[in-house]
């Protein structure tokens, strides 16, 4: 159930899931960091599989924005998934919460930023607009593949997927149409999350447990996906970047309280 409701967020908002796992992992369920964040990751590789063959068939994904995701961040979720592993438990919780917040203000903030009329006239280009998504431009590739290798870093350090630094950024700093840049993030999620994941699970011992968790985060991810693909078709631009900055805000909150308690 838990991981349904999160690959249904995650295929909205393109964020993976894993604000929501990685806390009900270690305070729920109590395991370690690295346990959660490889389990974390799994679920994400899961989600984004089934959400992007919709938007696959929906023609959403930028071939040239993935190129740039797949490119820069895995080296970047190389290192922080190794990195996590030197982090103790309760100096994992803070890092943790005090990155979603921070992430959750940034998304609030610059979509709050930008003008009603500038909200027009994007929407209004992507309602308009009858092509391919893959002939939309990429305004600034440099910039945005130095914010991909950030935001594969913190995916393999906190278990998290890459939407809540890169969706805010190509969104709200890029103006890329939400669906278009939710849509891409996921795809390039596949890649990123399987190496983030591969790398956790090297450094624990595979149990039955472990196993199960698997099998049944795996079979709600997938039903969770459909829905949440299919749902974001229907959702405005502005809703879609409110949804992303509230889920990450409230639970950035809430994870700060809990390592504080």
């Amino acid at each position: 159930m838990v991981s349904a409701v999160i690959g249904f967020i995650a295929n909205i908002v393109g964020l993976g899931g894993g604000i929501l796992l990685v806390p009900f992992f270690i305070f729920y369920m109590h395991l370690s960091p690295v346990e959660s964040s490889g389990l974390s990751l799994f679920t994400i590789i899961v989600s984004s599989v089934g959400g992007t063959i919709k938007h696959l068939q929906e023609k959403t994904v930028n071939k040239k924005l993935f190129a740039v995701l797949a490119g820069f961040m895995p080296p970047g979720v190389i290192i922080g998934s190794v990195a996590s592993n030197y982090v103790n438990v309760r100096g994992f919780k803070i890092l943790f919460a005090f990155i979603v917040t921070i992430i959750g203000f940034l998304s609030l903030y610059f979509t709050n930023k930008q003008t009603k009329k500038t909200e027009i006239i994007v929407t209004g280009a992507l309602r308009n607009y009858k092509g391919s998504s893959n002939e939309l431009l990429l305004p600034h590739p440099k910039i945005t593949a130095a914010m991909s290798l950030i935001a594969g870093f913190f995916s393999g350090f906190a278990g998290i997927g890459i939407g809540m630094i890169s969706g805010t950024f190509l969104t709200s700093v890029e103006r890329i149409p939400p669906r278009i840049a939710f849509a891409t993030i996921l795809s390039a999620m596949i890649l990123t999350s399987s190496i983030g994941a591969i790398i956790h699970f090297s450094y624990i011992k595979i149990s039955r447990d472990i196993l199960l968790y698997c099998i049944f985060l795996g079979s709600g991810a997938i039903t969770g996906s459909q829905l949440g693909a299919i749902t974001s078709r229907i959702l405005n631009t502005r809703t879609l970047r409110l949804y992303q900055g509230w889920i990450i805000t409230i639970f950035g909150l809430l994870m700060v309280l809990m390592s504080i308690i």
